[in-house]
């Protein structure tokens, strides 16, 4: 729920297909933006997400991944439930609300690694770090088509609504249940405590939290500029792929969602 329909941006009268006829909620509240303007509000959220991406992971270790991961998300579920009354206002409201949005949740991800390196055993690591960026590509593609629907049925706003209740119902359980490290647990076993610690003293590692940042080492290392370069490229791509998907669908392919809830109430009220 990191901000995905972003990319479903209210658009002008003139904009809408011929094809599709059919009044949908709202519909008084779309906005004449140039395409310009619609491309700063795409992009808005990545000017400030940019921003917090290095200080992140030190910020987990300095107070924890569940408070700095915990309010990454809560933030971004706030913006979403602010964004339509921010569109309503002027397209610059919105602008900046989006451009705080990513600031804040920029440290979502280096948050995560520092979370990951206290919970998870280094052998266990790999696999379930898979596991969790599978987890959030399956939870775009999910939502992109559901807030389809919602805009469909509810209106365009009621997609920042939906997306923004859920974060901030997913909050409520991530505070009370999450612990930064397995020491502060209260309910984990010792067994399963000794487990980790010993498998992450065994690696080398340490949990203890690092006195300063070697800058100098890691502006001086390779493997850290070939990983920075190949997730640039990686970012850069998915980044685009999930601002400007539904624009394009709409704008070139001339796809709308409204045509595949159209064609499925048709085919089940039809007799064969």
């Amino acid at each position: 729920m990191f901000g995905v329909c972003e990319g479903m941006t209210p658009a002008s009268e003139d904009e809408v297909t011929s094809f599709d006829n059919t009044p949908t909620p709202d519909q008084e509240t779309k906005f004449d933006w140039s395409e310009t303007i619609q491309g700063l509000v795409l992009g808005s959220f990545n000017y400030g997400y940019i921003m917090t991406q290095v200080v992140g992971g030190r910020l987990a270790e300095r107070y924890g991944s569940k408070w700095v991961f915990g309010i990454s998300i809560l933030s971004g579920g706030v913006a979403n439930l602010l964004a339509p009354t921010a569109a309503r206002l002027h397209y610059g409201v919105l602008i900046a609300l989006k451009v705080v949005q990513g600031f804040f949740q920029g440290v979502t991800g280096p948050s995560m690694h520092a979370c990951l390196a206290h919970w998870i055993p280094p052998l266990e690591r790999p696999r379930f770090v898979a596991s969790v960026y599978f987890g959030t590509e399956l939870g775009t593609a999910l939502t992109l088509p559901l807030c389809g629907i919602i805009i469909h049925t509810m209106g365009w706003a009621a997609a920042f609504y939906v997306t923004g209740s859920f974060s901030i119902m997913w909050c409520l359980l991530w505070f009370s249940a999450m612990h930064s490290k397995p020491a502060q647990h209260p309910r984990i076993s010792r067994e399963e405590l000794q487990y980790i610690e010993n498998a992450i003293r065994n690696s080398g590692t340490s949990n203890k939290r690092p006195p300063r940042v070697p800058w100098k080492d890691i502006a001086t290392s390779l493997p850290f500029w070939a990983i920075l370069f190949c997730d640039l490229g990686n970012s850069w791509g998915t980044s685009l792929f999930k601002a400007q998907l539904p624009t394009f669908m709409k704008n070139i392919l001339g796809f709308s969602i409204t045509m595949v809830i159209i064609s499925n109430e048709d085919l089940q009220g039809s007799t064969f």
